[in-house]
């Protein structure tokens, strides 16, 4: 009895068969308007050996929106491993191809490997450097966000000694900013270095999600600066990760209950007034003036630097706060909300479509693309062709609205996720251009 339950257990037991693919463009990774794309589709089995078997499907996207050609249904026991499809596109953007999951002889179904995702997604760009954003910019833009710093130009700036949060050779401090219409707060750190002298400065909020808890920015030059390093959420940072995920679960839960919003980042997105983000960017910009007169900010060398809501917040300070000096955005989001209207997928965090068009009028206002095009100063940018998140279509169209000096960091095979190399150039951008 025991030997035969024993069998129907391990009948039950999933596959342990692990399959991985590669879909690369043939040659290079941009191509010209109408230019025939020769994508080279390579399935390895989990002992990194070509499949000679197996079914699935390839789905072309028009840069990650619309249905760019028919579904190539592949065989490998017919079709040959590795072997090649192609496709073409009539206007600026990104090729995107996507494979099905792989399913065996036996119909049993295997998932690729998402260690990465080059392991089931293909990208090639199209003239990028011809991306525009689509949404026209509101008359009042301008208008509209000077009137919001003005709000928060006296805000408070309510600083307290953090004795127990260590830094290795900076002061850190707690810093909070009350929003003006009594709605809530921002919290972070301000990390100033010991020893007196002046410094540049660096700015950022970390990506989407429960937040940080280090005092440390995702991004810091290889000199001394100061920090001021904010999270997006209305509470002190925890001190311990598991309390800080448990207060986000709490909160995201309270937002559910009251308004059915299923993320912050959606929270009154229908209204330009209430939006989540006009209150943040504005008190993340009010702090940024604060530490502006700080006796050991150096006067002149300060960075917006961030990924992925980080990337499209760095923007955004950008083209908000004279005192930036240079921007540093990571895959950022934000990026040409109004990218559906032409059957593209916009960036994230995609407002037309999670919350059906209820957004639309006010999305133009939050867009990092606009803000953008209000920066004249050195501004890095990392792209991945293979973004899902933040689309690689959304991305260019900011960059090619900046309009100072500007450096894009390429990165045909990625998705939302950077090159280790990005590291390197982002350590070396901040030191050129916070030395001035």
């Amino acid at each position: 009895m025991k030997k035969i339950l024993f069998l129907a257990v391990l009948a039950v037991v999933p596959s342990l068969f692990a399959a991985r693919l590669t879909i690369i463009p043939k040659g290079k990774f941009d191509f010209k308007a109408g230019e025939k794309v020769t994508f080279v589709v390579t399935a390895y089995d989990d002992d990194d050996k070509l499949l000679t078997e197996g079914r699935f499907r390839l789905a072309f996207h028009k840069s990650g929106g619309e249905q760019l050609r028919k579904i190539e249904r592949v065989n490998l026991a017919k079709k040959g491993n590795p072997f090649e499809v192609t496709a073409s596109m009539d206007e600026p953007g990104f090729i995107l191809v996507r494979a099905t999951e792989l399913v065996k002889p036996d119909n049993t179904k295997v998932k690729w490997d998402v260690k990465s995702p080059a392991n089931f997604l293909g990208g090639a760009a199209v003239e990028p450097e011809k991306i525009r954003a689509v949404n026209p910019v509101p008359e009042d833009f301008d208008k509209f966000w000077q009137d919001t710093l003005k709000s928060f130009k006296n805000a408070k700036v309510l600083i307290s000694p953090a004795p127990d949060i260590k830094r290795d050779n900076y002061k850190v401090s707690r810093i909070q900013i009350p929003f003006p219409d009594g709605s809530g707060a921002i919290y972070g750190f301000l990390s100033i270095p010991e020893g007196g002298g002046k410094f540049p400065a660096i700015v950022g909020v970390p990506g989407a999600g429960r937040g940080s808890i280090s005092p440390v920015p995702y991004w810091v030059p290889g000199k001394k600066a100061i920090s001021l390093w904010f999270n997006v959420l209305p509470y002190p940072a925890a001190k311990k990760e598991r309390i800080q995920s448990k207060l986000y679960e709490e909160y995201t839960n309270s937002l559910n209950a009251r308004y059915s919003y299923t993320r912050y980042f959606y929270y009154k997105a229908e209204d330009k007034n209430s939006y989540f983000y006009r209150n943040i960017w504005a008190a993340v910009s009010r702090g940024i003036d604060y530490v502006a007169t700080l006796p050991e900010f150096d006067g002149k060398n300060f960075a917006a630097a961030g990924n992925s809501q980080g990337g499209g917040t760095a923007l955004v300070l950008g083209g908000l706060n004279n005192n930036i000096s240079c921007v540093v955005a990571s895959v950022p989001a934000f990026c040409d909300h109004g990218g559906w209207k032409v059957g593209r997928k916009s960036g994230w965090p995609d407002l037309h479509g999670a919350l059906k068009g209820a957004a639309d009028a006010s999305a133009p206002y939050f867009d990092a693309s606009t803000f953008a095009a209000r920066i004249k100063v050195p501004t890095l940018i990392s792209v991945g062709y293979i973004d899902t998140t933040c689309s690689p279509v959304s991305v260019l169209a900011a960059f090619n609205n900046l309009k100072g000096h500007k450096e894009l960091f390429p990165m045909p095979q990625n998705g939302h996720r950077n090159h280790p190399d990005f590291w390197n150039k982002v350590q070396q951008f901040l030191d050129d251009n916070l030395s001035k």
